[in-house]
């Protein structure tokens, strides 16, 4: 038995037989023509066929039968096949029997007794058309359907991805630039430096790097400025105060920018305290160990600036002013172990911390300026 099969029902064995020897002749190769004298032994046929995987593309019945009547009998296949086309044999004009079975049971088409045996196969010959064409339209639809489907995955896979690293970008970005101006970059393409009326830098440097940094190997040298760099970037960030750059051994930070305030003084200068007992703190550990001491120097001094980031390449956010360069003379002034601030920032802390004034010190390039040690 061929995969697909014609099963024909009517209660007269002499018209069965006509059917199967006209059917048998046109479609017999590819096709099983199966008989049955009855809507029940039709539909337990179905049932088996089913069962055991077989195509049912056509069904041919007679309306006028025993117990279950022609289009009765179809609209019960159609509920178990629905994909299966029905044909109608019909001896008289029963137009409330072909309604149901067009209504409910996927009638191709009914034919009258007799009929005529060209009307018969090419009726039988565009329904198997027709039946074929749905099928591959219905893989179709089922391939579409599950291709869609993994699209879509493909899709939400792929937007979460780019999610991911969206938030991988800003993220790094941040680390660079202040949230403040990276939105201002990210939205028009470009951060329009400003001016900040008051605004306390911050420099360190360590005694002597020069010599330690000939004496130990590069990777040591980066792991350890590593090591202090990384400790110096917690305390700024727990006082408000924002990383500008490293040269080098030298750190450098302030407060008041990007976002002004004034509290940047005390921020600054509590800040530079901290990193001041955490190297001590950390050479006494390197001590114990038998390491070299890293000494350092700290600077503050608060005037006004220009802040923000220029050029099209590699954005760094910098400071631009002679508030900058006085800091850095604040530092390089300063001593071993102490916090060196300017005359002007005094003047905004006094009522915070004690000082211990040193008088008007030279600094290069800016002449004598008053300057005071932070008591700790």
């Amino acid at each position: 038995m061929e995969n697909g099969v014609i099963i024909c029902i009517d209660d007269e064995r002499v018209v069965l037989n006509g059917l199967q020897s006209q059917l048998g002749r046109e479609f017999g190769s590819q096709y099983s023509i199966e008989l049955t004298e009855s809507g029940e032994e039709a539909l337990s046929l179905i049932k088996d066929l089913r069962q055991t995987g077989h195509e049912i593309p056509i069904v041919i019945s007679d309306q006028l039968m025993p117990g279950l009547k022609g289009h009765e009998v179809l609209k019960l296949i159609h509920q178990v096949s629905p994909s299966t086309y029905t044909v109608l044999l019909t001896g008289q004009s029963d137009f409330e029997a072909v309604t149901e079975a067009i209504n409910h049971a996927n009638l191709y088409r009914y034919i009258s007794k007799p009929w005529e045996g060209n009307d018969l196969i090419m009726t039988i010959r565009e329904a198997l058309k027709g039946f074929y064409q749905e099928k591959q339209l219905e893989e179709q639809n089922r391939m579409l359907e599950r291709h869609n489907k993994e699209l879509e995955l493909l899709v939400s896979e792929r937007t979460y991805e780019l999610q991911n690293e969206k938030a991988k970008s800003d993220e790094l970005l941040l680390n660079i630039l202040p949230e403040k101006t990276a939105s201002e970059l990210k939205e028009n393409g470009e951060a329009t430096p400003r001016y900040y009326k008051m605004v306390s830098v911050l420099f360190t440097d360590f005694q002597g790097f020069t010599q330690s940094a000939s004496v130990i190997s590069p990777l040591e040298l980066i792991q350890t400025l590593n090591e202090c760099f990384t400790a110096f970037d917690d305390i700024i960030g727990k006082h408000n105060l924002e990383k500008i750059k490293t040269i080098g051994d030298a750190y450098m930070c302030a407060g008041g920018i990007p976002t002004e305030n004034t509290s940047n003084p005390v921020d600054a200068v509590t800040a530079a305290l901290k990193i001041n007992k955490w190297v001590k703190e950390w050479n006494a550990e390197r001590s114990k160990r038998g390491l070299e001491s890293w000494e350092i120097r700290i600077g503050v001094h608060t005037g006004e600036l220009i802040a923000g980031v220029i050029g099209k390449k590699k954005f760094a956010y910098d400071v631009w002013g002679d508030a900058v360069n006085l800091a850095s003379r604040m530092e390089n002034s300063g001593e071993i172990g102490k916090v060196n601030i300017s005359g002007t920032t005094y003047e905004l802390v006094k009522h915070t911390f004690t000082s211990t004034y040193r008088g008007k010190i030279t600094a290069k390039g800016k002449g004598e300026v008053d300057m005071y040690f932070i008591e700790e």
